[in-house]
């Protein structure tokens, strides 16, 4: 039962991320086909998966609904539908520093890394055989186009905005990314929407991106205090503001609200994927469309770039070192100060020393051993006592994350050599091995034994809902030539720019703008090989150093047409131009 499967999906995902949903109404709702979750507020440590201080000061998800016609997913589609995701972040302050949270919180990235990294251990092909290797790419596949083929996704009002005022107090900044929309729906050959069957050769996606822009706004007026707290920030007016603040089309109040890295950008995408097999057919063609990228640096920008490398930097470093830090100000306690720049440095001596002493030797074997003898017992489903649960714990929280990987491996190892010889009944697979697994040979951990046992019937009509052959997959994938294209790529785009600004909050002078148009790529993907082609038509270079200059454009290419006056604020009435043969 697919229920089942993304029951566990996104309990596993919003429990990262969200503080407030209700699992129980998030499983019933997904039986039922129709699951609808509103006002979600997103965890404070939503974004401790980056390893930067930051803290999530307030997060908001408007709208999550997910649409599931399980009783005919040969006939209606599936739709995901997410509107109104804000989220303000900000750097951590060490007067914050709380040693207890710190390390709950870093324990729990570790064993989340833990968990992605052996879900992706298992997706990759070490173990099977090449035919085995086959089936799961082809199984795959397979999978991959029968949900591409009638998932509708829309996703609207997309607002991520990180508040800065410790890296150069004097100099608050704002840097984020918005989204007016996002939209992804399946069409038939003229691109007009509709139902995909099943029967069909080709499959048509398109999908259609509005005014996505980046901005890094200098010197301007924050809506918290850019220091990780939440004094002062009114959820209400938070909600309001960061509505207001997403760039809507040609909204000028909204452009003339930021100072743009990615001015507004709007394009289209056309995904057509074949089912046929046909060796003279791409497997995928896509094809890309977008009407203007501009990309714009000053020098505040740059400024302020700098200055937030050297916070992350600094954090970085001192992490280790915090726990030894008084709380006060070194002109509040130069004393403590002066025995904290002493400890830390003899506390790297100790530790080095400690490293290379027998005592530490013999320590690391016992927590070896001990972890995976209490590794292997949970592997082995055999009963735990509280002791045990909690001295496994305690070795988690102690050991680093290379250790746990490799440990862990150390003691699957031994469960495979003992194993060997004995026979045992075959096991039933489910839905969630066949997703993560390929071919279902790991046991499932522990928290994910309520998977629903997949059967040979259940098996079949999985194959069946998703047109999967496991011969005929085989057939095609060994008789594949090496001239058939897998993907093809082709990218449109009518006209680019790259500006350097100065003085973003006065004059505004472009000191150098880079203009083109008419830039296409395509981009092919064979068996073994790739191919890549590009073209130009009109590029131009101007000049904004030196005010009232009789040459402003200083590089064109020969015989290009001409670029609309209006398009290059740096353009005067002066049209000599040096030109260069490219």
């Amino acid at each position: 039962m697919l229920e089942s499967l993304v029951a566990n999906l996104l309990n596993r995902f919003l429990g990262m991320y969200v503080q407030n949903f209700d699992a129980k109404q998030l499983n019933v709702g997904i039986w039922s086909g129709d699951v609808k979750l509103r006002n979600l507020e997103l965890r404070r440590e939503a974004l401790d998966q980056l390893h930067l201080p930051l803290n999530v000061v307030e997060g908001h998800l408007g709208q999550l609904t997910l649409q599931i016609p399980w009783s005919n997913l040969h006939g209606k589609p599936v739709k995901i539908n997410v509107e109104d995701v804000f989220l303000l972040a900000a750097p951590r302050e060490d007067a914050d520093y709380d040693p207890d949270e710190e390390e709950r919180r870093q324990h729990a990235v570790k064993m989340e890394k833990i968990d992605s990294a052996e879900i992706l251990k298992q997706r990759t092909t070490e173990g099977q055989t090449l035919e085995e290797q086959k089936k799961s790419q082809s199984f795959t596949q397979s999978l991959v186009t029968a949900i591409v083929d009638n998932v509708q996704v829309t996703v609207k009002n997309i607002h991520i905005r990180y508040e800065d005022s410790i890296s150069n107090p004097d100099h608050p900044f704002a840097l984020g990314i918005t989204l007016e929309s996002f939209d992804a729906v399946s069409t038939d050959e003229n691109w007009h929407p509709t139902f995909i069957q099943s029967t069909s050769d080709t499959s048509h996606k398109l999908a259609s991106l509005k005014s996505l822009a980046i901005y890094w706004d200098t010197d301007t007026k924050l809506l918290g205090t850019g220091k990780g707290s939440q004094d002062g920030v009114d959820h209400d007016e938070f909600m309001k503001r960061f509505r207001d603040l997403i760039v809507r089309g040609d909204d000028k109040d909204a452009i003339r609200d930021h100072q743009f890295i990615l001015k507004p950008v709007t394009g289209r995408a056309g995904i057509e994927m074949d089912k046929t097999g046909r060796l003279n057919r791409p497997k995928m063609k896509a094809k890309l469309l977008f009407d203007e990228l501009g990309f714009i640096i000053d020098d505040d920008q740059y400024r302020d770039a700098l200055m937030l490398v050297d916070l992350f930097h600094y954090f970085i470093r001192h992490q280790e070192y915090k726990k030894f830090a008084p709380k006060g100000k070194p002109s509040e306690d130069p004393q403590a100060w002066l025995k904290f720049a002493g400890q830390t440095v003899l506390d790297k001596i100790h530790n080095k020393n400690k490293r290379w002493s027998w005592a530490y030797f013999k320590e690391r074997r016992d927590d070896r051993n001990r972890y995976i003898e209490l590794f292997k017992k949970k592997k082995k489903e055999e009963k735990m006592t509280p002791e045990e649960t909690q001295e496994m714990d305690a070795l988690e929280h102690k050991l680093s994350y290379e250790d746990l990987r490799f440990w862990r491996s150390l003691a699957r190892n031994q469960l495979r050599k003992e194993n060997v010889g004995i026979e045992k009944q075959p096991q039933k697979q489910t839905w969630s091995q066949w997703i993560w697994a390929g071919g279902g040979q790991q046991k499932q951990d522990e928290g994910t034994a309520d998977d629903t046992q997949m059967t040979e019937q259940q098996r079949k009509e999985l194959y069946e809902a998703i047109n999967f052959d496991e011969k005929q997959s085989l057939v095609e994938a060994v008789d594949t030539p090496k001239e058939y294209v897998k993907m093809q790529i082709e990218l449109s785009l009518r006209t680019g720019s790259f500006t350097l600004k100065r003085d973003p909050h006065g004059k505004r002078t472009e000191i150098l703008q880079l203009l083109f148009d008419s830039f296409r790529t395509e981009f092919l993907k064979r068996t073994d090989n790739f191919l890549v082609r590009l073209s130009l038509e009109g590029m131009r270079l101007y000049d904004g150093t030196t005010e009232e200059s009789l040459f402003p454009q200083i590089v064109k290419i020969k015989d290009a047409p001409e670029i609309p006056a209006d398009s290059s604020p740096l353009r005067t009435n002066h049209s000599t131009a040096v030109p260069i043969l490219l």
